[in-house]
């Protein structure tokens, strides 16, 4: 693993690192498992996220699992170019679980893409908030799962630490948002006084509020407000920037508030 590490950057590692040790301690994890196959897809180490791919696939003929095997199919169409042989190898394995050639067929043309969700920022949030004591292990792991199931999912709010927390009735939230606020120097506020100007469904398409969690909400002179997920995700920062064209002041929002107000942007955009 040392020159698969020299190859991906920060906190993505970290998160990487973690789950090498669950699965040192817990072999056929799956959830452990299909974290470490998405986060080597969103750096780009197919080949590892090939290899995962494949524990998966042993785990899912072994026990039979209907709903792992069906999530592998998703996502061995995607390494039949790069890997030809083995992908064709799993696929035949994995039939005797999901069934026959022609059902198989039939779920995969009506199959989601798994892997279009970028989760790597918020598998970086979930390990900073573990590293730095505003998690347990066990909710650590629990954000883990849920962030790799909810990605591999079509859904119409972004993938967040703080959409998982809240979901799963997190009664810690308010510390979560204050310590998020406090460490990225971030103010957190609410929105539900805040009246939006009919502009601010122009400036940025929805997508980026719907899948990326970065939501225009108004105006300071000519710099544009937004409220995010995840401070911590400049990238986000720099991609709204570019193209809604408005320097950005970012403000904390809670996952809830996030969603009524996606909610307003679309009736706005309608």
């Amino acid at each position: 693993m040392a020159e698969d590490k020299h190859a991906i950057d920060g906190d993505l590692a970290d998160s990487i690192a973690m789950l090498e040790q669950i699965l040192e301690v817990m072999p056929q994890d799956l959830m452990a498992l299909k974290a470490l196959y998405n986060a080597f897809c969103q750096c780009d180490r197919r080949d590892r996220a090939f290899e995962y791919l494949g524990m998966l696939t042993d785990i899912a003929y072994d026990c039979n699992d209907s709903e792992t095997a069906e999530f592998i199919v998703e996502q061995l169409h995607g390494f039949e170019e790069e890997f030809p042989s083995e992908a064709a190898a799993q696929l035949a394995r994995i039939r005797a679980v999901v069934g026959s050639e022609e059902k198989l067929s039939t779920d995969s043309e009506k199959a989601v893409p798994t892997s279009d969700a970028d989760i790597s920022e918020e598998l970086a949030l979930a390990w900073k908030l573990y590293e730095e004591n505003q998690l347990s292990q066990e909710e650590y792991s629990s954000v883990l799962h849920d962030l790799t199931e909810v990605s591999s999912k079509e859904v119409d709010v972004p993938v967040s630490v703080l959409h998982v927390l809240n979901d799963c009735g997190f009664n810690q939230m308010n510390r979560i948002m204050n310590y998020i606020s406090s460490r990225s120097g971030v103010p957190c506020i609410s929105l539900a006084n805040f009246e939006f100007p009919e502009q601010v469904a122009e400036v940025l398409p929805l997508e980026i509020s719907a899948s990326d969690g970065a939501l225009p909400f108004g105006f300071f002179g000519n710099d544009l407000l937004v409220a995010v997920l995840n401070p911590f995700n400049n990238m986000l920062v720099d991609k709204v920037e570019r193209v809604g064209g408005h320097r950005c002041h970012t403000y904390l929002v809670s996952a809830e508030e996030y969603d009524i107000a996606l909610g307003k942007l679309r009736g706005m955009a309608a």
